[in-house]
């Protein structure tokens, strides 16, 4: 415990501290610090010894007093300078001492102005306390000699300096009191964090936290806050303009503006590279983080956007994630006019286009989309057949190489003609690869003084794509599958060849690429040769003794609203070509006979690749079998997922009493399945005691799913009804089970009116362990009691979601429930108060639709949703926004 007087003068020298950095800068009284007791022991123990310090300290500020005054009153002028880039610090030091400034500086920073000729006053010859020695100040002496310098600028007579309002008379006599210099110039950038944690190597945990700058954000935003009174540098280009405004004697407030933006500026970059780098380092690594910020810097500002009437400019990315990453915005440009912004939309659809391919491969790209698209070992060919594919869109286009640019292919390129005229020489906006040599370099730059030459790197792997909305972004991982990592299931009698496989895998590489509806025809190219043989993808000739790799887009259709006029596009692009090559498409293809899949397979093409996944795939296949051809499903939704759509007829249709439905059926491993129905199952009428009954049982595999989101039981008159299903699962085993009953006339005022209604839906895991057993039981015991006990609702519904592939889903619906019913309820509320009803209770008006979220099973990995509405269509719509991000899984959204 402290003695009475340590107390006594804990208390004392926190009255005076107290009224002194209150009063500081607004020179009014205020009540005295006060600390809890226990916290006063605490500190107050491990701080005794330095009493002593603060009370000399305290007596050498006395003495102070006694000297000259500072610059507060002197008229004397200072300049403040700390740096971790001491890029041009000698020039601006000389400069402001040339003018007359005080420099005041630290460590590493004042020791390259001394050795610069610049006479520096060191930061810690200011950092005398006043009779202020409350606990932050003991702090202040106790943790600047001891934790090496972390806390040097953080102190009241540097803060003070900068912050003190020159207009304000109360603030001037606080500093010229306590003998308190102002800063007039501020120098300061920050601690090379963002090179260190890009560093090639990386770097460790600590490390990176200990590069993290606390002082210089904390004088940054003070002088950015009193711009009006101090000017903020941050920027070494900005050196020559701040020495000439102070040269001038200007006051400028708009020049004062602009370099507090881009302090302020500065810092929130800065702050963003820290939250992007420690969210890397947090458990899990969560892909998509709750919220984050983009840094941009301007990279050049642009004649106009995409239409003459639009302004624009470019901008880089700074995120750490995209530091040495590759892509257009960093690309070097060696020659020609300066890229517009669709120059720039288009030059990175052709380079993530060509990047993609291992051999040497070149693409033309007209309005993002690529329109030739050619590989071979030989690029002058390469290039020669991507020109082919569609000439008319490769003039004026983009050309992209995965390869370097000699000389050889600088004068094709210089001086290649049309394939549709063979005289005129193509002209392109743009050609990009990832080097040149000195020579094609100057080759190239000779066909014409606007062609931009563009050297890039090829982008990483895992990037995050974003894409903005009115009022949002949407963020998705990148694109990064390749047909190496899909596999290419046939799916018809005919099994393709290797060439046909090989086919279908470059369309689809190559309709990747292409704006959707997207159709490419692509084939191997044929040589005239006695003897070949195939060995894989590579073509052997023996006669020339040379292997030949000769694939190429034939033509492609894309952006059209419907998927016919795509494929038409294609086929008249590639003409007779188009015969036993292959064709690819982005996505499934809804209809077969009489559309596009019966329209290609009529025109002699080879092989289709597409996704699968329409409910109408088996009508897709028995085309491709009447004609011969080949069927690859790619099963993009996930990789190697098969879905089957179970359509029940009877497990959902007309019931009447004593029907009875049973149905028995095992979901193989790593299989997905939707079990569904045409409409909603009624039930009608009983006779005598008869109930109609319904039972399924289902197993379910490992890292299988199962989705059942039938339409509602909807029971009628004196209906009798008893539904049991039992789930049998394993550990990683997914389920989604939708259950809902409505009554059958409820438009027309009858209200569950029926006898008997019972399901029971139990979920069991492993060895028939209980792991979710539920039971819903409406018996009608007089004519208002099932009315009653519903609460007039009309509907109600359970939503069961179990398994590791349904985490994210789980999260998602666990909070919009919780946010729709905190809507709900006070929309429910305010209703009462200005449309009395007799349904409410205690002044709160029965809402319309009510949900309930609840978790299940061993450590919380199930979900269960109760629902109870006034109509059927709210549980549809709640059904279809809550179930929609299964699209991905199952090919399409359940109730859509």
């Amino acid at each position: 415990m402290l003695s009475s007087a340590a107390t006594a003068t804990a208390t004392s020298v926190s009255a005076r501290s107290g009224d002194i950095l209150y009063g500081y800068l607004r020179r009014k009284t205020v009540a005295p610090f006060r600390f809890a007791q226990t916290k006063q022991q605490v500190y107050c123990k491990s701080l005794r010894p330095s009493f002593v310090a603060v009370r000399a300290m305290s007596e050498s500020q006395t003495a102070l007093k006694n000297q000259p005054q500072s610059s507060a009153s002197s008229g004397k002028k200072q300049a403040l300078i700390s740096l971790s880039d001491k890029k041009d610090l000698a020039t601006l030091g000389n400069g402001l001492q040339e003018l007359g400034y005080t420099i005041v500086s630290t460590g590493g920073t004042a020791s390259t102005l001394e050795n610069a000729g610049v006479s520096v006053t060191k930061v810690e010859t200011l950092t005398h306390f006043p009779e202020m020695a409350t606990l932050v100040l003991f702090f202040f002496l106790l943790l600047e000699n001891q934790l090496d310098g972390r806390v040097k600028t953080l102190h009241p007579n540097i803060h003070g300096g900068i912050l003190a309002r020159r207009d304000v008379e109360h603030h001037m006599e606080a500093l010229n009191e306590h003998g308190i210099g102002t800063f007039d110039v501020v120098v300061v950038n920050l601690y090379p964090f963002y090179d260190k944690v890009t560093a090639p190597g990386g770097i460790s945990f600590e490390d990176g936290i200990e590069n993290i700058d606390i002082g210089g954000p904390a004088m940054i935003r003070a002088a950015a806050k009193n711009h009006k009174d101090v000017l903020i540098v941050v920027d070494s280009e900005d050196y020559q303009a701040v020495l000439e405004y102070l040269k001038g004697g200007q006051s400028d407030q708009q020049f004062r503006r602009k370099l507090a933006w881009k302090a302020f500026q500065h810092v929130a970059a800065y702050d963003s590279a820290v939250s992007e780098w420690l969210w890397k380092q947090t458990e899990g690594k969560e892909k998509f983080p709750p919220s984050f910020t983009v840094p941009l810097s301007l990279k050049s500002s642009l004649r106009y956007g995409e239409n003459p009437h639009q302004k624009a400019a470019f901008y880089v990315d700074k995120s750490l994630a995209e530091v040495n990453a590759g892509g257009i915005a960093t690309a070097i440009q060696h020659h020609g006019k300066e890229m517009s912004y669709n120059n720039y939309l288009d030059a990175d659809a052709a380079w993530n286009c060509v990047s993609e391919f291992e051999n040497p491969t070149c693409v033309v790209v007209k309005h993002t989309n690529p329109c030739g698209v050619a590989s071979r070992d030989d690029i002058l060919e390469a290039y020669r057949l991507a020109v082919k594919a569609d000439p008319v869109s490769a003039f004026g286009g983009i050309v992209a190489f995965n390869v370097e640019v000699d000389e050889v292919l600088a004068r094709e390129l210089r001086e290649f003609r049309s394939p549709t005229d063979g005289e005129t020489r193509m002209f392109y906006e743009i050609v990009v690869a990832p080097k040149y040599t000195a020579k094609g370099l100057e080759v190239l730059k000779g066909k014409s003084k606007t062609l931009r030459i563009l050297e890039a790197k090829k982008n990483d792997q895992g990037k995050l794509s974003l894409r903005q909305v009115g009022g949002g972004w949407l963020a998705q991982d990148s694109d990064d599958i390749t047909p190496e990592d899909i596999s290419f299931k046939a799916v018809s009698d005919k099994t393709p060849t290797e060439s046909e496989l090989a086919d279908a895998k470059f369309a689809w590489l190559c309709v990747k690429h292409v704006k959707s509806n997207a159709i490419v025809i692509a084939k191997v190219g044929s040589l005239s040769s006695s003897l070949s043989i195939r060995l894989g993808s590579f073509m052997i000739l023996i006669l020339g003794l040379f292997m030949v790799k000769n694939n190429c887009m034939l033509g492609m259709g894309s952006g059209q609203p419907n998927r016919v006029e795509s494929l038409r596009l294609a086929f008249k692009k590639a003409g007779e070509e188009a015969k036993g090559a292959a064709l690819a498409s982005d996505a499934f293809f809804p209809f077969a006979w009489k559309d596009a899949v019966e329209e290609a397979c009529e025109k002699g093409i080879g092989a289709i690749a597409e996704p699968g996944g329409s409910i109408r795939d088996q009508d897709a296949i028995d085309c491709c079998n009447k004609y011969g051809v080949s069927l690859l499903f790619t099963n993009v939704a996930p990789v190697g997922t098969d879905v089957v759509w179970i359509y029940s007829i009877t497990y959902g249709g007309g019931i009447v009493s004593g029907d009875s439905i049973s149905c028995e059926f095992t979901i193989g491993d790593g299989c997905t399945a939707v079990l569904t129905t045409q409409s909603s199952t009624k039930v009608y009428k009983a006779i005598g005691s008869q109930c109609s009954e319904q039972t399924l049982e289902a197993r379910i595999g490992r890292e299988s799913l199962l989705v059942v989101v039938p339409d509602p039981v909807t029971c009628f008159s004196t209906a009798r009804y008893y539904q049991k299903q039992n789930f049998r699962l394993v550990s990683d085993s997914n389920l989604v089970l939708v259950d809902w009953i409505t009554s059958g006339r409820h438009a027309n005022g009858e209200k569950w009116d029926f006898e008997f209604y019972k399901s029971i839906n139990n979920v069991y895991l492993e060895d028939d362990k209980p792991l979710f057993l539920d039971t819903v039981l409406l018996e009608k015991r007089n004519i208002q009691s099932i009315a009653e006990r519903m609460q007039d609702y009309h509907a109600i519904a359970m939503v069961i979601l179990f398994g590791p592939k349904l985490r994210e889903l789980q999260k998602q619906v666990q909070e919009n429930v919780k946010n729709m019913m905190s809507e709900q309820l006070q929309i429910s509320y305010g209703s009462r108060r200005h449309n009395p009803d007799s349904r409410a209770r205690n002044g709160f008006m029965k809402p319309e639709f009510i949900a309930s979220c609840s978790t299940f099973g061993p450590e919380g990995k199930g979900v269960v949703v109760r629902i109870a509405s006034d109509s059927t269509e709210s549980v549809y719509n709640f059904l279809r926004q809550q179930l929609g991000d299964l699209e991905p899984l199952l090919g399409q959204s359940p109730y859509a």
